[in-house]
């Protein structure tokens, strides 16, 4: 089947498509066919356009960081694209007002230190060194070329030293920091009450009328959303990989070719005899060792002599023998001398850091040439790998072309290539299972061209080697859900409203009597409200749920004898009252935490006048938008 794929994956009509496309180049050139020239701005900042390609492109490589920072989280449904576009453009604004302010105060930045930084950016880098052509290819693949790159690089590096000189020149006062620790580092002795929602949620029916109601006005709420029904054709190298069919002759070939890759590896059989050194008494052991490789030099049995004396547990019961072993498993002392021995040939003391060694070379094995029997799996896989990337580039470029040229169908695809078409259920831009879980897919599924204009979509990669063409077969917009199917959710939502509202009423009314005098301790109901004993928490303890740390942080220090005290809403619709009885302020330490205290408020200090310096340079800029964000 593959053979014929390959076959007929051949034709006339990519040379069509090619002299299609030389057309309108021979004619107007490849400017006019790009549309260079006269091109649209977006905004002007001062004197400087900023154009709508530079927008797109700096939107499209933005979203391309978010997709790889993302990965499988990543949902291009999910997000604005609209609000993110505004997000670069005024990201773009703030770089160019400080671009500007930069050459009016003739920063500047060499072609030295141009050079020194690019090269040392890992990306343009082989082997450790900076390697002209990678910079090419990564600047090809962001779309650009080493002028733009270098250009670009050296604004993002005056900017920079603008920025530095503006976060790092502020300092930090005594008197700054004693009141920093002071907030940061303070503590309160906090109790409260707390009244659970759960405590207060009621099985009593809710009323049609009010279920309708709130249906109505929070239809928004109830949305269905849009989804699709998708075909697909995909392609994957793993898949080809199996269906291709070997025979030895063709494996035979195969190997004779590539017999570097299929060497067998050299092993060595050894015995050995191991005098340790103990107490670190390394001449006493050298001289054993000594007396027993004269003896077996006069004549004795190596394999006797081992089991007799040789001090390594594992093998001296077997005569010193090792087995078979190769290149990185033993001592490299062991490993040098056992490589140089000849077959039968009893090595001089060899010491490693186990002791003293007296080696015989038993056997060796490998080293040449592999016979077919032995890797036939490993040769197998690698042609089968081989054969199966080349049917894969031919397949893909004859795929893309065949779904280009009939853009309403895939069934010239399926037909010419034979592939098997497959289909989705209904899916969402959330995506899915298997190639449903790739954003790019959904991605592609809801694009403009798939999705509105009913084409094929392009290639879509999920990986090297496995691409995917999906189009839509049905399409159902975004629709209110009929109120029958939210009813239950209706309800539940208005029961949990219903419980906080009467958790917040006796919460206030608890509220009321601590006001009037009452103890904490007093109002605890059994069940329904709960008493948490006063702790020294700082801002930052888990001790207690965010809410009523703010709340407790946010109350006046309490007079002497008192408390002071506050009612508060927690994110998990329980309510609070708070007390807080003592305050106990940072102090400053010394030393280093000293110091790293006041360069980080120095640091925050610099950040925060950075921020007001960039918003006075944009205030005092022209500005002018020309065209509204898309």
């Amino acid at each position: 089947m593959l053979l014929a794929i390959r076959e007929r994956a051949q034709g006339w009509v990519a040379w069509v498509i090619v002299i299609f496309i030389s057309i309108p180049f021979a004619l107007w050139g490849i400017q006019e066919y790009l549309g260079i020239g006269g091109e649209p701005v977006v905004i002007k900042v001062n004197d400087r356009e900023i154009t709508e390609r530079e927008l797109d492109s700096n939107f499209q490589r933005f979203r391309l960081q978010l997709r790889e920072q993302l990965g499988d989280s990543y949902r291009a449904g999910a997000i604005d694209d609209k609000l993110l576009k505004q997000q670069v453009l005024d990201s773009m604004v703030r770089s160019e007002v400080l671009l500007q302010a930069a050459r009016d105060q003739n920063m500047q930045v060499s072609d030295g230190m141009l050079r020194q930084v690019i090269s040392a950016v890992p990306a343009f880098q082989r082997a450790g060194k900076f390697d002209y052509a990678s910079y090419e290819s990564s600047l090809r693949m962001q779309g650009m070329n080493p002028e733009l790159f270098a250009q670009r690089m050296r604004g993002s590096m005056v900017v920079e030293q603008l920025t530095n000189g503006i976060s790092n020149s502020e300092f930090t006062t005594q008197s700054e920091l004693k009141e920093l620790v002071r907030l940061k580092e303070q503590k309160r002795e906090i109790s409260y009450l707390r009244f659970p929602v759960e405590a207060y949620r009621s099985d009593d029916p809710v009323d049609d009328a009010e279920v309708k109601r709130y249906y109505e006005q929070n239809q928004a709420g109830f949305m269905a959303p849009e989804r699709v029904k998708l075909e697909y054709v995909e392609l994957n190298a793993e898949v080809l990989s199996k269906q291709i069919k070997t025979d030895d002759k063709t494996l035979q070939r195969y190997l004779e070719s590539h017999s570097n890759e299929f060497q067998l590896p050299e092993e060595y059989r050894a015995a050995h005899i191991l005098v340790t050194i103990k107490d670190g008494k390394e001449a006493e052991a050298r001289e054993k060792a000594e007396k027993l490789l004269a003896g077996i030099k006069g004549g004795d049995d190596f394999a006797v002599v081992a089991k007799a004396e040789s001090e390594d547990p594992g093998s001296a019961s077997l005569g010193g023998d090792l087995g078979f072993f190769g290149a990185g498993v033993m001592d490299p002392a062991f490993e040098k001398a056992t490589f140089a021995l000849k077959l039968g040939e009893i090595s001089p003391l060899v010491r490693s850091q186990f002791g003293f060694h007296i080696i015989r070379l038993s056997e060796k094995r490998g080293g040449g040439k592999a016979d077919l029997a032995a890797v036939r799996d490993r040769v197998a896989a690698a042609y089968n790998s081989e054969e199966a990337q080349k049917l894969f580039y031919e397949y893909a470029e004859r795929m893309a072309d065949l779904a280009y040229e009939t853009p309403d169908s895939l069934d010239p695809v399926v037909e010419e290539l034979s592939i098997p078409l497959k289909s989705t259920d209904w899916v969402t831009r959330a995506g899915g299972e298997g190639i449903l879980k790739s954003p790019k897919v959904t991605g592609a599924a809801f694009s403009d061209d798939v999705l509105s204009g009913g084409n094929n979509s392009e290639a879509v990669e999920l990986n090297s080697e496995h691409i995917v063409i999906v189009r839509v077969t049905a399409h159902e917009a975004a629709a209110a859900k009929a109120l029958g199917d939210v009813r239950d959710e209706i309800e539940t939502t208005l029961k949990q409203e219903r419980a906080i509202k009467t958790a917040t009423k006796a919460g206030q009314s608890a509220l009321a009597q601590v006001g009037e005098g009452a103890a904490l301790d007093s109002l605890v109901v059994k069940g329904r409200v709960v008493l948490e004993q006063p702790k020294l928490l700082d801002r930052y303890s888990m001790d207690a749920p965010r809410g009523i740390l703010q709340k407790a942080f946010q109350l006046p220090h309490p007079v002497e004898g008192k408390r002071s005290y506050a009612g508060t809403e927690l994110d998990s619709g329980d309510y609070a009252v708070v007390a807080v009885s003592k305050v106990e302020n940072g102090v400053v330490a010394q030393g280093a935490e000293n110091e790293s205290t006041a360069k980080q408020l120095a640091r925050q200090l610099g950040d925060r006048y950075h921020e007001l310096y960039v918003d006075a340079l944009q205030q005092r800029a022209d500005i002018e938008y020309l065209q509204k964000i898309e």
